[in-house]
């Protein structure tokens, strides 16, 4: 917004909500990350955040992604995760298989996939401490997009 008055100005009914991406398959593109602690025990997270910007398979045309909100990819900041073959669990598979990303350090590789695409599936579940949010996140990763 420009400023205040124009705000002021604005309908409600004219602001569009955003909605949670449907499940499906998309092609994203990383537009950040951050790393943080959750939980309990305060345990390392790292989570690469994504928009969707193509429909694989979906509810929703491409038309619809303005109005979706972004989601994320999750990962545990352990050697354990980091040793599991799967993109989606392990962030160093991810970041040098999928992506097909080098470097001498994970930050270096996480800023180096900032604007890289892929292609993954995205899933509904509840989180949050209520289990009473509902977030789309990429549960399965099918391939580097082109």
């Amino acid at each position: 917004m420009a400023d205040i008055i124009d705000f002021l100005s604005m309908n409600p009914d004219d602001v569009q909500e955003s909605i949670v991406l449907p499940e499906g398959s998309y092609d994203f593109v990383i537009t950040s990350y951050r790393s943080d602690k959750v939980g309990e025990n305060q345990n390392e997270i790292v989570r690469i955040n994504v928009k969707a910007n193509a429909v694989l398979e979906s509810e929703i045309t491409d038309s619809d992604l303005d109005h979706c909100e972004p989601t994320r990819l999750e990962f545990w900041a352990t050697s354990r995760a980091m040793g599991q073959g799967n993109p989606v669990i392990s962030i160093k598979k991810f970041l040098t298989k999928t992506l097909g990303l080098s470097g001498a350090s994970f930050g270096e590789m996480l800023e180096q996939s900032i604007g890289q695409t892929f292609s993954g599936v995205v899933k509904h579940e509840m989180v949050g401490r209520n289990k009473d949010i509902l977030q789309a996140s990429v549960k399965r990763i099918i391939n580097k997009a082109a």
